[in-house]
């Protein structure tokens, strides 16, 4: 994988004067005081790492990396503040990520994975650690893919797997879940952009409440679009930061919500994973 390409670092770093790298497209300077809709400036913060195994077979062990800022706001988030505040934790350095990386390494993880918040918001700094820290594992990007194909285009060659959230079926739920517009046209146009560019996991939280108007157009989608695609059905939501205020997303799941979801997936000739 070609990570410390000198071009694609530099044109990655353009973003901090003009960000367009998640379809807010705010287009501020974060080196200065202004800030878009994720609030991130130009330094990407770290706020824990370390080698989980609670992830797909096809990942696990992986060393994740949690930078703090996202540029969605779902309500459910599991990690609350820790993925809005992009202020919380450790500055990412090459320095850092180095002694991060050769401090877990003792436990022989397979991959290494960015997670969040969401990565893609700080892609430059993601690029610059990477670049000088040879010999890593594959490399995972774990996103909500509300990325730019521009972001896109500077990943190519860097990622080997996407584990994609997709986390609604319909733009209604998603605007009031998670505050996004237009989110199905643009998750379902980044996922056909990185199938053909790197490994793919289409990850799916289920929700409360939300079988039919979500998993099921999800199902169909995927089942439609990207037939075969490995497929992870997350069945251990929880009500955590601000889900309680919203209709069915204050408790936890039903047994027969996750029977009919499998029952679903399974119909649909899925590719589950595990």
């Amino acid at each position: 994988m070609d990570r410390a390409n000198a071009g694609r670092l530099a044109s990655a770093r353009e973003h901090y004067r003009r960000c367009l790298l998640c379809e807010h497209r705010c287009g501020v300077d974060r080196t200065a005081s202004a800030a878009g809709k994720c609030k991130a400036g130009a330094t990407a913060r770290v706020f824990r790492h370390r080698v989980e195994y609670g992830d797909e077979r096809a990942i696990a062990p992986s060393h994740l990396f949690y930078l703090s800022g996202c540029d969605l706001r779902c309500a459910f988030c599991i990690n609350e503040l820790n993925a809005f505040d992009p202020r919380r934790g450790e500055d990412l350095t090459p320095e850092f990520f180095r002694e991060a990386v050769a401090a877990q390494s003792h436990l022989a993880p397979r991959t290494l994975q960015w997670v969040g918040g969401e990565p893609t918001i700080h892609l430059p700094a993601v690029l610059e650690a990477m670049a000088d820290c040879p010999d890593l594992p594959r490399v995972v990007w774990k996103t909500d893919l509300h990325g730019t194909p521009e972001a896109y285009d500077l990943l190519a060659g860097v990622v080997d797997l996407y584990l994609a959230d997709f986390k609604f079926g319909n733009d209604a739920c998603a605007r009031d879940v998670a505050g996004v517009e237009r989110y199905t046209a643009i998750l379902t146009r980044n996922l056909t952009l990185v199938a053909g560019r790197a490994d793919l996991i289409v990850r799916h939280l289920l929700l409360p409440g939300h079988l039919d108007c979500c998993f099921r157009p999800i199902v169909e989608w995927v089942s439609a679009h990207l037939r075969g695609a490995a497929f992870s059905l997350r069945e251990g939501y929880l009500p955590h930061w601000q889900a309680r205020h919203h209709p069915g997303l204050g408790r936890p799941l039903a047994v027969r919500e996750i029977e009919t979801a499998r029952r679903v997936a399974r119909d649909a000739g899925l590719n589950l994973v595990s």
